[in-house]
């Protein structure tokens, strides 16, 4: 008689597919009967999350919104591909798919919506644009499966940001058949890494650490002790802390502009006249 030889769920950090560093694990069924070891994600998993996400955002940030859109489209591909294999298969896994071709759509798009040339009453031209915010932490609901957690990771890339994606251990198999298709869509290493675990326990950790730019989540994720403590700790560093109602639809450009950062620029319009000098 043969043994079946049951996954071993892991995280996915840098490109790298890795166990917590603490070695605790927690117990899951799922649908099907399997058991299976969640890894819980600790303090030192977020800040080596971090460590990864900031030098790789300069470089997501820095390619064209064309090649980004691919990018996203063959996250796309991958997911098509493995439809009828995911965790999550079905209706569920058919709007994922969707949401990511969405956004796809969006890189080369949003910059042009968002951006503005701004009257002025001088002989200078000034506009203003969107630049990335930076790193971002996305939490979804976990009610919303692997629809909420494209739509989580695909906002904060869509603007240019890598993003650490934060899932509850109930939804830690769908997220590792996630990370196998990140694996394989030309992501570039550490512009997206997925914890799994505790979700309130890896957020007081990432609400403290000076370096993350923002926090994407999910209204329902928090009640109202958690949510005030978590604006606290954003007020202390100016980081960016966003409430979604959740992913049933597509994020709006007024919904984006969150994560990003407004850059306004003065140029004189006087050219190569004397005096003529650009300003910003």
């Amino acid at each position: 008689m043969r043994l079946s030889v049951h996954k071993t769920l892991k995280m996915y950090v840098g490109g790298s597919f890795i166990r917590s560093e603490s070695g605790r694990t927690v117990g899951l069924t799922n649908a099907a009967g399997e058991h299976m070891n969640v890894p819980l994600a600790s303090r030192k998993d977020f800040r080596n999350a971090m460590e990864k996400a900031r030098p790789a955002q300069g470089g997501w940030a820095a390619r064209t919104a064309y090649n980004r859109g691919q990018i996203l489209y063959r996250l796309a591909e991958m997911l098509e591909g493995r439809a009828s294999t995911l965790p999550a298969a079905g209706e569920d896994t058919q709007k994922a798919i969707d949401r990511a071709v969405h956004y796809a759509g969006w890189t080369d798009k949003i910059t042009a919506i968002l951006s503005s040339l701004n009257p002025v009453g001088m002989a200078y031209v000034n506009y203003s644009m969107v630049r990335p915010l930076g790193v971002t932490l996305s939490i979804p609901n976990p009610a919303d499966g692997l629809l909420g957690m494209v739509e989580a990771l695909c906002a904060s890339l869509v603007m240019g940001n890598a993003t650490i994606l934060m899932v509850s251990t109930e939804t830690a198999e769908i997220a590792v058949a996630l990370t196998e298709c990140l694996a394989t869509s030309d992501m570039p290493a550490g512009v997206v890494n997925v914890l799994t675990g505790d979700i309130h326990e890896v957020l007081k950790v990432a609400s403290r650490h000076d370096d993350l730019d923002g926090i994407y989540i999910a209204e329902t994720v928090l009640n109202q002790e958690q949510r005030v403590d978590c604006e606290v700790e954003a007020a202390r560093v100016m980081r960016r802390f966003m409430f979604v109602p959740g992913a049933a639809q597509p994020a709006r450009p007024s919904d984006l502009v969150q994560l990003a950062e407004v850059q306004t620029v003065w140029m004189s319009s006087m050219g190569n006249m004397p005096g003529g000098g650009s300003a910003y």
